[in-house]
C-alpha cells in the first residue's frame, strides 16, 4: 500500500497568529564556561535587570553576575 496523502491544501486551524512577537528584543545573556565541568552555557539577565543568573548544565552549580555601572564589555567568562 503506497497511498500518499497531500496535506498542502489543508486550511490552518486555530486563531490567527499574532505577529507582534517579531519585534521582541532578544534576552541579554553572557556566555560562560563552567570550569567545574568544562561545559559552555549561557546565563540570562533576570527580570529586574540587576544580575545575570544561571546554572552549570551538568552539576547545577549556580552563578550570579551583578550588573553595575562601569562594568565589563566582555560577553564571555569562565566560572571557577
Amino acid at each position: 500500500m503506497n497511498d500518499r496523502l497531500d496535506i498542502s491544501s489543508e486550511p490552518e486551524f486555530g486563531p490567527p497568529r499574532d505577529d507582534s512577537d517579531q519585534g521582541r528584543k532578544p534576552r541579554p545573556f553572557l556566555g560562560v564556561k563552567f570550569d567545574c565541568c568544562g561545559i559552555y552555557s549561557r546565563i540570562y539577565q533576570n527580570k529586574k535587570a540587576t544580575h545575570y543568573v544561571g546554572n552549570c548544565p551538568k552539576c547545577a552549580k549556580q552563578i550570579r553576575v551583578r550588573i553595575g555601572h562601569g562594568g565589563s564589555d566582555n560577553r564571555f567568562f569562565t566560572a571557577f
